[in-house]
This record gives structure tokens, C-alpha cells and sequence, in this order.
């Protein structure tokens, strides 16, 4: 079964957008049709983001609604950690750096994202970037046909 990495922006314009691709990939994770990841930095990255944008409410919504994806795997601080700085010199933004690990500690297939800046680095060369549009389609899904692909 094929094992993606979920980027926070997936979480995020699932929570402002009224329908997405974004949204589309979750409800795919939770009808099980794929193994989703996401690391303990992405609850961090979240909650911040959200916290200084919205209700707490909202965040714990948030919060709730991750550890809820069927068949969720968290990639921890310290399998982070063991990566060490292994894709460093490949990985222009700093915050990015701990997803990368994550998306290696559990020898992901995807790593979906709507970051098209991430997406350009010189990591493109060994992670394999996918927008939410493109994973679903992957998996045979219907798509929107939106903004980005998001």
C-alpha cells in the first residue's frame, strides 16, 4: 500500500478552503486507501499557525481531527532526530528539514505537498513531491479541478 507523507499545508487549506483536493486526500486516507504520515513537527507547525490565526477551539479541532486519520502514522522527534543533517546541504529552509526526515524515517512513496518552493530544491532529486490533485489521481480518485491543484 502506498505511504504518504502529509504536508501541514495540506491540514491547513483543509481548514480554509470550503472543498479541496486537500480535503480530498484526507477523506481518501480515512476510507483507507492509502497509509498517511505526518510528524510530530507537523502538529507543532499547526497548532502555532493556527493558534495565532484562529480560536484555540479551532486548534483543538485541528488537533483532534489529525489523530483521527485512519491509519496514521507519527513519525517522532527522535526518528527525526536520527536522520540528523543527512539532506542539510539539499534543503534550502531550515523548518522544512524535520518533514524531509520524517518523510525518510518511514521510507514514504509521496510527500504531498502544495509547497512549490520546497518542491524546487535540490531535495526533489530523492523525495518524490506530489500535489494533492496529482496523489489523488495516483489513486485513481476524481479530482477538483481548482486553484493549484490544492
Amino acid at each position: 500500500m502506498k505511504k504518504a507523507y502529509l504536508d501541514t499545508n495540506i491540514f491547513l487549506i483543509f481548514l480554509e478552503e470550503e472543498i479541496s483536493n486537500s480535503e480530498l486526500v484526507i477523506e481518501a486516507a480515512n476510507e483507507g486507501l492509502f497509509i498517511p504520515v505526518v510528524s510530530f513537527h507537523t502538529f507543532k507547525e499547526i497548532m502555532h499557525n493556527i493558534k495565532s490565526r484562529y480560536s484555540k477551539d479551532t486548534a483543538s479541532w485541528m488537533r483532534t481531527l489529525i489523530w483521527t486519520v485512519q491509519g496514521l502514522n507519527i513519525v517522532s522527534k527522535e526518528e527525526i532526530n536520527s536522520i540528523g543533517d543527512r539532506y542539510r546541504e539539499l534543503v534550502d529552509d531550515e523548518d522544512d528539514l524535520p518533514h524531509i526526515n520524517a518523510y525518510s524515517a518511514l521510507k514514504c512513496s509521496y510527500f504531498v505537498t502544495t509547497n512549490r518552493r520546497l518542491t524546487q530544491m535540490k531535495i526533489n532529486r530523492i523525495v518524490n513531491f506530489i500535489s494533492p490533485r496529482d496523489f489523488l489521481l495516483e489513486l485513481d480518485l476524481e479530482v477538483l479541478d481548482n486553484k493549484d491543484g490544492i
